[in-house]
């Protein structure tokens, strides 16, 4: 997919932002679980506190998008909701267009929910089934426009036909649906605030392969048309090189590695970017792949090294001796590894 992505950029999908100013900062953001249980648990067993996500930070231009990559539990989804408000954080920063938006009151947020969306990985858990598409998607537009009878009912048509549906589907339920076509309604009702940031949680895990390669090229498509800002959440590798300008790898709730996506998927440095490099299926690989060996680790009680040590083949003892900070090595790439 690099060459399609060298492609994309010269034919201009792919131009860099035009504004220094990052739309969404987000700054050592940390969210722990603590799952101790009571207190007899508690006296037996100590504190047990899971460290969901542990100082992540990363920028996003406006009309950039960043893949956050990684395997289930690595803390991709956590970061999603915790930059929406949708679970409450230890401690971080998150600005968006210099707002910040953790230390925003009640009437502040809800201005700030029309221009934060959602997308979420299942489409239909996601959308009410008692409702139409026609209120299913309008709702918003009344909340936040004021639109209302014919007004509103064209700016729904209008938003149905940029996602590749059309006015005879506004009074149909979820149900009615198709896999695909129920996600493509999701994205319509994200897209209906006209949102500064959108969060895609694995939107397309859950479909058919043929099916993804739809969603992904109307993501494709709409941002470039409508310049969207996205946070596109995977643990697809590929997919993470098709959609996204940036990738950040995440694991055991830390940013193993950070760069543009050129440059990350054509010199991966650190040992669990290149075993996820690994694992992805390619074009004339068949019977190549390696598996990453081993679970991942769930970041219970962490000590102050790698997470990923456990699991690394070139591990040395200060791996898990000392914390290992994200450094630069070279233009516009950086890496948590001291072997890199």
């Amino acid at each position: 997919m690099t060459d399609v992505r060298s492609e994309k950029r010269r034919a201009g999908v792919f131009d860099a932002p035009e504004s220094a100013m990052p739309l969404l900062s987000v700054r050592d953001l940390v969210k722990y679980f603590d799952v101790s249980g009571g207190a007899v648990r508690r006296l037996l067993y100590g504190p047990r506190t899971i460290k969901a996500v542990d100082g992540v930070s990363f920028d996003v231009a406006k009309g950039e998008t960043i893949g956050l990559v990684g395997e289930s539990g690595s803390g991709k989804s956590t970061t999603a909701r915790l930059i929406a408000r949708l679970l409450p954080v230890k401690s971080g920063q998150v600005l968006l267009s210099g707002r910040d938006v953790l230390k925003a009151s009640t009437s502040e947020m809800k201005a700030l929910r029309k221009d934060i969306q959602f997308i979420f990985q299942d489409p239909f858990s996601s959308l009410n089934p008692r409702m139409r598409t026609e209120v299913t998607i309008g709702r918003a537009l009344t909340i936040h426009f004021g639109l209302r009878g014919e007004a509103r009912r064209e700016r729904v048509v209008q938003l149905l036909e940029q996602v590749g549906l059309s006015s005879q589907y506004l009074e149909r339920y979820p149900h009615e649906f198709s896999g695909g076509q129920r996600q493509r309604l999701a994205i319509a009702r994200a897209l209906a605030t006209e949102p500064s940031l959108i969060l895609a949680d694995e939107p397309v895990s859950s479909l058919d392969v043929s099916i993804q390669a739809q969603v992904l090229a109307l993501l494709h498509d709409l941002r470039s048309r409508l310049q969207l800002t996205m946070v596109f959440i995977t643990h697809d590798l590929n997919v993470a090189e098709f959609v996204s300008d940036r990738i950040a790898v995440m694991y055991g709730g830390k940013i193993m590695e950070e760069g543009s996506a050129d440059v990350v998927m054509q010199r991966p440095l650190h040992p669990y970017t290149q075993a996820l490099f690994e694992t992805r299926p390619r074009i004339g690989r068949a019977g190549q792949l390696r598996p990453l060996e081993g679970e991942p680790a769930v970041p219970l009680n962490p000590g102050p090294g790698c997470r990923f040590a456990s699991r690394c083949p070139r591990r040395v003892a200060a791996c898990t001796e000392q914390p290992i900070p994200l450094v630069a090595k070279g233009n516009d790439h950086s890496v948590a590894c001291i072997r890199a």
